[in-house]
């Protein structure tokens, strides 16, 4: 199946070290059935969104958010290529791409 990540700017090394501790990324990803962002987190980020949301809001909620070890472009694709294997049946159908 053929797909592209769109990353949300050129990221050079320094970038990609910015991006790992902060530990999320969202990214688009395309392929021949649609197009759909994804949230990358890691376990750290994600369990301080899960509690600062859940202490503001009373809740937390994430659409297509994909947890990886450390947020690196490796990981990322690797997740990529997994979603890509199963026809990408694991993420939620393209919602007009709005956020929570």
């Amino acid at each position: 199946m053929d797909y592209a990540i769109i990353y949300p700017a050129d990221l050079d090394e320094y970038d990609w070290y910015m991006t790992g501790k902060k530990g999320w990324i969202d990214v688009t990803v395309r392929w021949d059935g649609g197009e759909q962002l994804l949230e990358f987190y890691d376990p750290v980020r994600l369990g301080q969104c899960i509690e600062d949301d859940i202490r503001r809001a009373g809740r937390f909620f994430g659409r297509n958010v994909i947890v990886v070890p450390e947020v690196t472009e490796a990981a990322i694709e690797a997740a990529v290529v997994a979603l890509a294997a199963r026809d990408f049946v694991d993420i939620a159908p393209n919602q007009g791409m709005a956020g929570p």
